[in-house]
């Protein structure tokens, strides 16, 4: 019989392969390809065959007769590669563990039967962390197996770090960059394990579990970046499903996804009292030297900074910029200073001495002369965090004030967004955004959603129901009506944000593809191809960015990827798919 055959070692798809013995789908061959022996994974009976004439070569050893993972994980593999568009191949790279690929010997997985007979979804939305944490320990105290689901790494590790002794020696650590991840992952599959903590990667987990909850369901950092590019969450809906298990959704607040489907109660909004908004026209603008552009402060920021650190509490200023300015230009020509390496976009840092690269990091001394025109004159544009700390500090001159850090010692803290993660450790009383209106200037289609979830998460994370905490917004019109949606809860603002997605044809209602590709012919190959089947593209212009395709179902801009064979992956030539669902 001919059988078709994954080769993900070396990115292989499906080859077609002579077999005189029945293996089962999923069981791990010995195949030769150009002279070179490589393990690859049996996809079933060959569908299309082979041309008339054409002699397949036999498969030339078993390393398993039967599938060497549990049926829900070979599942939820074949699912990704086919909903996500990135290969088999890719799918089970993101799935199993190197040694897996490579051919390592394993027992099959024990013959666990799922813990419940049919799918149930539960939600758990509550902003008090402790409380979620709290309702956690409750879930994966019940003896059912259980994988629980974090959007980041460290709160993985935080969360599994805490667990009662009693629990933590029915559970493990997910860490796939461990060098001891293959013995761990060999424990879950070997039955040993009851609940598995893990960051995304770790939605393939080989447990068979009867409970999967995913903590914080709505965050943009599910998404698996290796190759899936899919959504962790969306995998973890479509495993429990398959397994017919229970499925609880958590966090501070519903993605659009969830609330569309299930309507969950908000069950405490922000006081009112405590959202101070504070409009940017009606500012100071301060700047410093050297740098195009100002800082608006607005006199109830100040005031009000005053009042709390006078009280002896920490007060957080975001504004997401870093470094002195967040570009250096040509005041001749405009032309910016591009990254020797990568071509990035440079900031200045150290009073503009010193550059550093926004994306690679890669840091170079300031340029005497542009190096395009040759005029002797650089400025910044935008001034960021370093700046600002020089702003402040005439305002508050006998205050401690960190600029993009924190300390034990209470003050003023200037950072970007990613502060929000330490909220608990630092205990702030005001969190004031500078400028809300500049977070929304980005033109991705969630980027309101992933603002209004910052707002959000700066009002309650790390919080109890005891203590309080002011948001002030520094804003205009279009940031100002986000920031009134803060008072009214998410069960305001979902609804209005689902309106617009629903006349666009937007996730949740519709499909958002981004394809990159590795060159210029294969981006306009791709172009030509979804334009001849009549499916518009979105395309920035710029060769670094992705393309952009809204549809209302998957199958039309599968058929012409599959069609022109984009996805057979070279090391020179290739496409990466993110599919944005939610």
């Amino acid at each position: 019989m001919l059988v078709d055959v994954a080769v993900p070692e070396i990115g292989i798809n499906a080859l077609t392969y002579e077999s005189d013995t029945g293996i089962d789908t999923g069981a791990r061959v010995i195949i030769d390809v150009r002279g070179t022996k490589y393990a690859g994974f049996i996809l079933g009976e060959s569908v299309k065959g082979l041309p008339r004439g054409v002699k397949a070569k036999p498969v030339e050893g078993v390393i398993d007769y039967e599938p060497v993972v549990d049926r829900d994980v070979w599942d939820l593999s074949l699912w990704s590669a086919k909903v996500s568009m990135c290969g088999v191949s890719s799918a089970l790279k993101a799935a199993l563990p190197v040694q897996l690929l490579t051919g390592e010997k394993l027992q099959p997985p024990p013959l666990m039967q799922p813990s419940s007979a049919k799918f149930t979804e539960r939600n758990c939305f509550n902003p008090f962390d402790s409380e979620r944490v709290n309702f956690f320990l409750t879930e994966i105290d019940t003896g059912i197996r259980t994988l629980l689901l974090f959007p980041k790494r460290d709160e993985a590790k935080s969360f599994f770090m805490n667990l009662p002794e009693r629990l933590k020696g029915e559970s493990v650590l997910w860490q796939s960059d461990s060098p001891k991840f293959f013995d761990t992952w060999k424990m879950i599959h070997s039955g040993h394990v009851r609940v598995v903590i893990a960051p995304p990667g770790g939605v393939f987990a080989p447990l068979m579990p009867g409970k999967i909850i995913v903590e914080d369901e709505s965050s943009p950092a599910y998404i698996i970046p290796q190759t899936v590019k899919l959504s962790a969450r969306s995998l973890a809906g479509h495993r429990a499903q398959f397994l017919k298990c229970e499925l609880i959704l958590a966090g501070r607040m519903p993605s659009l996804k969830t609330y569309s489907r299930t309507h969950p109660h908000e069950i405490i909004r922000p006081d009112r009292k405590n959202i101070i908004l504070a409009d940017i026209h009606q500012s100071r603008k301060e700047s410093v030297p050297g740098i195009e552009g100002n800082i608006p402060l607005t006199y109830t920021l100040t005031s009000r900074t005053h009042k709390e650190l006078a009280q002896g509490h920490n007060v957080i200023w975001i504004l997401n910029r870093t470094g002195e300015s967040s570009e250096v230009f040509c005041e001749n020509c405009g032309e910016s200073v591009k990254c020797p390496k990568c071509g990035g976009i440079m900031q200045s840092r150290n009073d503009g001495d010193i550059l550093r690269c926004k994306h690679c990091g890669m840091l170079r001394v300031l340029p005497d002369k542009c190096g395009k025109c040759g005029y002797g004159f650089l400025s910044g544009k935008r001034p960021g965090l370093d700046a600002l700390a020089k702003i402040a500090g005439k305002y508050f001159a006998d205050v401690h004030i960190f600029a993009d850090g924190v300390s034990d010692v209470h003050g003023l803290i200037l950072s970007t967004s990613r502060v929000l993660g330490a909220l608990g450790e630092l205990q702030p009383s005001l969190v004031a955004w500078l400028d809300l209106d500049s977070e929304l200037w980005r033109m991705n289609h969630d980027n309101r959603y992933n603002v209004y979830s910052m707002l959000y998460e700066s009002y309650w994370r790390g919080r109890s129901r005891e203590s309080e905490r002011k948001v002030l917004v520094q804003a205009r019109r279009k940031g100002m009506r986000l920031a009134e949606f803060l008072a009214g809860g998410w069960t305001r603002f979902i609804p209005d944000e689902l309106r617009v997605r629903r006349d666009f044809m937007l996730p949740p209602y519709g499909y958002i593809v981004e394809a990159e590709c590795s060159s210029e012919e294969m981006r306009d190959d791709m172009i030509d191809a979804f334009t001849d089947a009549g499916i518009f593209v979105m395309d920035p212009g710029d060769s670094s960015q992705p393309l952009y395709v809204n549809c209302e179902s998957l199958d039309e801009v599968r058929s012409v990827i599959e069609a022109k064979s984009f996805l057979r992956n070279t090391k020179s030539q290739y496409i990466h798919i993110t599919v944005r669902s939610e």
